[in-house]
């Protein structure tokens, strides 16, 4: 996502939670202008009016099912209507917004990995799983604490690394299988996966790997933006969020701000 990187990269340089509110404010703006241009405006004015005028009219019902019921029929055929011509903008904005995400949670939602200092990697186990551990690592990367090779003895097993600028492909060893994930240590607002899960997912569960390693994470650090933001950071719900919780709070304020300025219905 090259072209993302030059598109946003600079909103890296503000604080996270400057860096989450500019981008919101530019999906806002988008999906608002495709609102605007790709709907009949007048129709969803109608249309919303309708809904407004019937609302009103089923309060003035109550003590008439059989009316009331009518109502509530014409209601639900507007709001069908409503909200048909209000997808269709989902058509053009869909892949744009869903690309701009995926650049998000891979710049906004960790800290790096920095040259030289040290992180964790950590192998989840199934529990009361056995068996002999070897991690392998590259060119550039050092183990700190741990041993390369080691038994099982618990649900999860760590090992402290350490490593020079760059892009790493870390491999673990365990019961004749071989599992990859990447590590990127970096000065830069950039991280490789934090979890990488080995489970197999089905439509409505998942299981553990047949051999017993569920998943292998890293120590990233979580940016959680509003923790340091006077008076938002003693709003104990708010000071926890992470990049998505903040996204959503701002485009709902923009969003309704823009709607409002633009006359969109």
């Amino acid at each position: 996502m090259g072209f993302l990187d030059a598109l946003f990269g600079w909103t890296l340089l503000f604080h996270p939670a400057m860096t989450i509110l500019i981008l919101s404010l530019i999906v806002s703006i988008i999906i608002t202008l495709a609102i605007k241009y790709f709907t009949d405006q007048t129709l969803m004015k109608s249309l919303k009016q309708e809904l407004q005028e019937l609302q009103k009219k089923m309060k003035s019902l109550r003590n008439n099912p059989k009316k009331m019921a009518e109502v509530n029929n014409r209601v639900m055929e507007a709001n069908m209507k409503y909200m048909s011509h209000s997808m269709k903008p989902t058509l053009y904005t869909f892949i744009p917004i869903i690309l701009v995400f995926s650049w998000m949670g891979a710049h906004v939602g960790y800290y790096p990995l920095t040259p030289g200092e040290p992180f964790q990697l950590t192998a989840v186990f199934e529990e009361n799983t056995q068996g002999q551990v070897s991690l392998v690592l590259p060119e550039g990367l050092t183990l700190v604490e741990g041993n390369l090779n080691s038994e099982v003895s618990s649900q999860k097993l760590k090992w402290t690394l350490s490593g020079d600028s760059g892009e790493y492909i870390v491999d673990i060893l365990f019961n004749d299988k071989k599992y990859t994930t990447k590590v990127i240590v970096t000065d830069e607002q950039v991280y490789a996966p934090v979890e990488k899960s080995f489970k197999k997912s089905f439509i409505f569960f998942s299981s553990a790997d047949e051999n017993g390693l569920n998943a292998i994470s890293l120590s990233n650090k979580q940016i959680l933006p509003f923790e340091d933001v006077p008076i938002i950071k003693d709003i104990p719900w708010i000071s926890t969020w992470g990049w998505f919780g903040t996204y959503f709070l701002f485009s709902i304020i923009f969003s309704m701000g823009l709607r409002k300025a633009m006359n969109i219905y």
